[in-house]
């Protein structure tokens, strides 16, 4: 690739100009230099949780239609449970414990809810306004236009279990009760092949909150939110990772440093690139990581006004 150098870019004083190919992955300003990636930012799924009294429960069952659901455990107990299953229509799956103590009610917000491709049901608007609902898991979903085999996906700490196919990476236990994030990187026509858009390629982060965190609907913490997101490393088109203009002194754009990262890419497993590395080493290779990662932070922050629309009632 024949590259300009251009000490005054906005993108770094590395390159500041690539081939007319690869410009429709990025934003350009109006002098055709780089300024970010195409990408597109929303919310795929909300998991909310609540206490709820046996009165609350019968106004809830009294507005929709429920069937009854039984569950057994191990230790023999059996849970029955009041299910209103709205997905089809508007997205929105609710579990309902009648007559218990403690947090007896769940609310699933579905991506057909989430992105508003139905018309929201006031009824559930009304709901969700009740600041009894906590959030115990928001899904942040980054798709781009870069394609799938061009990007990488590092896991967010050492604790954290990695996975590569051909397809998708994944990091993060789900049965983690300590858990704050699990991260999923896929290729979206691959899951999908009737997929339309051309942002096929993304990076989603599940991030998981505590009663304790006061995280609602109606009072949303943006921090904590952002200062998750600050912690994923996701670099959304390798070859080029090295575009913008980083704080951290490091190798970016050095061809054996990619070329690793496409090695930990195609491994199986994270771990088995860590072991042929010293421990030096390893901590150099996350430090440029690091780097080139995108600012999916930055794309929240930006969007954050709109994304959240789907809790707005939609227009006639």
């Amino acid at each position: 690739m024949t590259t300009k150098t251009d000490k005054n870019s906005p993108i770094g004083k590395e390159i500041s100009r690539v081939p007319n190919r690869h410009k429709p992955y990025f934003e350009v300003d109006s002098d055709n230099k780089i300024i970010g990636y195409k990408r597109s930012i929303g919310i795929d799924k909300v998991i909310l949780k609540a206490r709820v009294t046996a009165i609350e429960i019968e106004d809830l069952t009294s507005m929709f239609n429920y069937h009854i659901q039984h569950e057994s455990l191990q230790n023999g107990y059996t849970l029955i449970y009041h299910i209103i299953d709205l997905k089809a229509p508007y997205g929105v799956y609710i579990k309902l414990m009648p007559f218990e103590d403690g947090v007896n009610a769940e609310i699933q917000l579905h991506s057909q809810f989430t992105t508003n491709l139905v018309g929201n049901n006031p009824i559930i608007l009304d709901i969700l306004n009740n600041p009894k609902w906590f959030i115990v898991r928001l899904d942040i979903a980054t798709d781009y236009v870069t394609p799938f085999n061009t990007s990488a996906y590092l896991r967010r700490n050492g604790n954290q279990i990695q996975t590569n196919y051909d397809t998708s990476s994944w990091s993060g236990s789900m049965g983690n009760p300590k858990k704050t994030a699990c991260d999923s990187h896929y290729d979206r026509k691959a899951k999908d092949e009737s997929l339309e858009s051309n942002f096929t390629n993304r990076f989603e982060v599940k991030l998981f909150f505590k009663e304790a965190d006061n995280m609602t609907l109606g009072n949303l913490n943006h921090a904590l939110i952002i200062q998750r997101l600050q912690k994923e490393m996701f670099i959304p088109c390798l070859t080029y990772s090295y575009f913008h203009d980083k704080q951290v002194k490091t190798n970016r754009g050095d061809k054996a440093y990619i070329d690793l990262i496409r090695r930990v890419k195609e491994a199986d497993n994270e771990n088995s690139i860590k072991l042929l590395l010293t421990k030096s080493q390893w901590k150099t290779f996350r430090k440029h990581f690091k780097a080139c990662r995108d600012d999916i932070e930055q794309a929240y922050l930006e969007s954050s006004h709109i994304i959240y629309d789907y809790l707005l009632p939609k227009a006639d």
